[in-house]
């Protein structure tokens, strides 16, 4: 089962998005902050799902960070936003994807399976 790890500081938001993911059948890991990934406290995963505006960070540096660590530098991101901009953001920060909220769920599952299915031809 493919592992799938949000960073989003809204509630209803990181619910939504681990109900329907894992109604796809994926393991999902919810994270309210940046503060365990940055410390490397977690289980690395197949995927990143990242709001840019996290509380008291900012979710494109955490992208950048995960992007010059060994153990997480090909593993895709995907970063969501309200920002109109999120899709230049996102690129430039070395994110694989970016969704602009809102957003219909169905757009949410395409883009994982997508980036997973990317990733694992690179392998």
């Amino acid at each position: 089962m493919k592992l799938i790890i949000i960073v989003e500081d809204n509630p209803s938001i990181m619910e939504t998005m681990t109900i329907i993911l894992k109604s796809g059948g994926y393991s999902v890991t919810g994270f309210f902050d940046a503060s365990l990934i940055l410390a490397n406290d977690y289980v690395v995963p197949d995927i990143f799902i990242i709001d840019k505006l996290l509380h008291g960070f900012d979710g494109l540096e955490l992208c950048r960070h995960l992007k010059k660590q060994e153990a997480t530098k090909d593993i895709p991101i995907l970063m969501i936003s309200a920002n109109p901009g999120i899709t230049d953001l996102a690129r430039n920060a070395g994110a694989d994807d970016a969704l602009e909220k809102p957003f219909k769920m169905v757009e949410l599952t395409d883009r994982v399976a997508r980036l997973l299915r990317s990733s694992e031809d690179i392998k």
